[in-house]
C-alpha cells in the first residue's frame, strides 16, 4: 500500500456512521464564517508566517492561499505580500477574504471551489499557502502536486501534527459510545511528499491563536452541537460536559515548505 492508499484509508475511517447523520438536525461539517476571519488575534510573527514570508520577495508579492476561510495565512503575510488570491468553496468565507485584503490594503481575487478542480482559474503566485486543509482531502496527491504547479517559489502548507477531530474523541464517546480514528497525522503527509518526489523542510510551531468568535461561550454549544449530530435537546448536557472537558486540541502544528514548481501543473491530474 502506498502512503498516499495510508492516507485515504485513514481519512475514510473517520466517516461518520450513517445512522448518526440521517437523525443530525444540521450538517457537522459546516463552519461558521465567523471562526476564521482576520481579527485582532491574528499574529503575523508566527512560524508559519516567517517561514513564507523569507521566500517573498520583498516588495510586491503575490499569496494563493488555498481553503482560504476567511484569509488569516493570506493576510499574515501582507506585507510584503501585495496581492493575494483565496480559493474556498464557501462564498461566505470568500467574502470575508475579500474585505480583510481591502482592509490590510492588498489586491485580492476569489476563486469559489474546490481544489485541485478549480486550479487552472488560480494564476500563478510566488507563494502558495495552504492551512488546515489537508485533513480534509482524501484524493492528497493530485491536491499536493497541483499546490506545487501553482507556486513559482515555494509551497507553505500548515496542519496540526494530529487529525484536528481527534479533539472531539471523548465527546463521541460520551455522546455516542462510539470509538473514533486517530490518524492519518502529519508524519503520514511528510510520506506522500517523499513518495512523490518532494522533501518538505519541517518545523513545529505551537497552536497559533484562533479568531476571537471561536472562543465565544455564546457560540461554543451550538457549534458542539452541530459538530456532534446532536440536537438543540441535548444542550444544557453539552454544556456541562463541555464545562469538565475541554475539547483536547493538538497544540503542536507542523509547517512543511517545499520549493514550488509553475511548469508541473499539468502533470499532476489537473488538466
Amino acid at each position: 500500500m502506498t502512503a498516499a492508499e495510508r492516507w485515504a484509508e485513514q481519512l475514510a475511517a473517520w466517516a461518520i456512521p450513517q445512522h448518526i447523520l440521517d437523525q443530525a438536525p444540521q450538517s457537522p461539517w459546516a463552519h461558521e464564517t465567523a471562526s476564521f476571519v482576520v481579527d485582532d488575534t491574528l499574529d503575523r510573527s508566527v512560524l508559519s508566517a516567517e517561514v513564507a514570508r523569507t521566500v517573498l520577495p520583498k516588495e510586491g508579492g503575490s499569496v494563493l492561499d488555498v481553503g482560504c476561510g476567511g484569509g488569516r495565512a493570506a493576510m499574515s503575510l501582507v506585507p510584503p505580500a501585495a496581492r493575494v488570491i483565496g480559493v474556498d468553496q464557501d462564498p461566505a468565507m470568500l467574502a470575508a477574504f475579500t474585505t480583510a485584503a481591502a482592509e490590510a490594503g492588498a489586491r485580492s481575487s476569489t476563486i469559489q471551489g474546490a481544489w485541485p478542480e478549480v486550479v487552472l482559474e488560480a494564476s500563478i503566485a510566488d507563494v502558495v499557502v495552504c492551512h488546515h486543509v489537508a485533513y480534509n482531502v482524501a484524493e492528497i496527491e493530485p491536491f499536493l502536486g497541483a499546490l506545487t504547479g501553482r507556486a513559482r517559489l515555494a509551497v507553505v502548507l500548515v496542519l496540526p501534527t494530529v487529525h484536528p477531530m481527534t479533539a472531539w474523541n471523548n465527546a463521541w464517546h460520551r455522546f455516542w459510545n462510539i470509538e473514533r480514528p486517530d490518524g492519518p497525522t502529519s508524519d503520514d503527509l511528510v510520506e506522500v511528499l517523499e513518495e512523490m518526489g518532494i522533501s518538505p523542510e519541517r518545523w513545529e510551531m505551537p497552536r497559533p491563536p484562533l479568531a476571537r468568535n471561536t472562543a465565544d461561550p455564546a457560540t461554543r454549544v451550538p457549534s458542539t452541537l452541530r459538530r456532534l449530530c446532536l440536537g438543540n435537546d441535548r444542550a444544557d448536557e453539552v454544556a456541562e460536559f463541555l464545562a469538565l472537558h475541554e475539547p483536547d486540541w493538538a497544540a503542536v502544528h507542523t509547517v512543511l515548505r517545499w520549493p514550488g514548481d509553475a511548469s508541473s501543473a499539468m502533470s499532476f491530474g489537473t488538466s
